[in-house]
């Protein structure tokens, strides 16, 4: 998440300035989450198994294209003048990344089991996420120290979460390296929550939003990874 300069932080901000840009910003982190979700299914039916007929190298373009794209291009214009272009087009980008990984559950599980693994994936995102909301809200803790750590482990989090969808990465090994991604995952939608609910300005709805989106989506993605390796090994 880039640095910006702001002149008073929502925590400062007058009671009803705050519960305005806290509803805004529920309101568009959910249709970015809907979003997202219809542009994953779609992918998931009709462009990866497309895609994955070009091959290996077709399937990492595709989804490194998408991943990339959200994380910079669409942050590029939610921060800049562009802003609801920007949300659409980052949230749409992860969709179509998330379609590659959708598929790969639905196939490689047994016969029923993959929409199964999905559902069990989303509730447990969105129980983890009300549990941590709860927890930035009743504990002022400040999660600066997590922010080196994220800074240093994101890009190749997300270069390794690509490789996933067309390498086995089976056993614990795995097992182990999911494990690690879901960590940072929690931890970086830990710290953009904090940042939402004490930093952000009451002008910066949009940009929260997309922030939220974002890292939840890659908390989903890591948690079914996760799951998956586990019923493989």
């Amino acid at each position: 998440m880039e640095d910006q300069v702001f002149v008073q932080s929502v925590a400062e901000a007058p009671v009803a300035d705050r519960a305005a840009f806290l509803r805004q910003v529920a309101l568009r982190t959910f249709g970015g989450l809907l979003l997202t979700a219809l542009v994953a299914v779609a992918s998931t039916l009709f462009a990866a198994p497309v895609v994955v007929q070009g091959g290996t190298w077709a399937i990492l373009a595709f989804v490194y294209g998408s991943f990339f794209g959200a994380q910079f291009l669409g942050r590029k214009m939610v921060y800049g003048d562009q802003k609801l272009a920007g949300f659409v087009v980052g949230c749409s980008l992860q969709g179509l990344a998330l379609g590659f990984l959708l598929l790969v559950a639905m196939v490689t599980a047994a016969p029923g089991e993959g929409l199964a693994l999905i559902g069990y994936s989303l509730l447990m995102v969105v129980l983890a996420t009300a549990a941590m909301l709860v927890y930035v809200t009743m504990e002022k803790r400040d999660f600066s120290m997590l922010r080196g750590g994220l800074a240093m482990l994101g890009i190749p989090m997300l270069v390794l979460m690509g490789l996933q969808v067309v390498l086995p990465m089976n056993g614990m090994a795995g097992v182990a390296i999911s494990g690690v991604f879901l960590a940072v995952s929690v931890g970086a939608l830990l710290y953009r929550l904090n940042v939402v609910l004490r930093q952000f300005p009451v002008t910066a709805a949009t940009e929260a939003s997309f922030e939220l989106t974002l890292s939840i989506v890659v908390f989903f993605w890591n948690l079914l990874s996760f799951i998956m390796r586990l019923r493989r090994r």
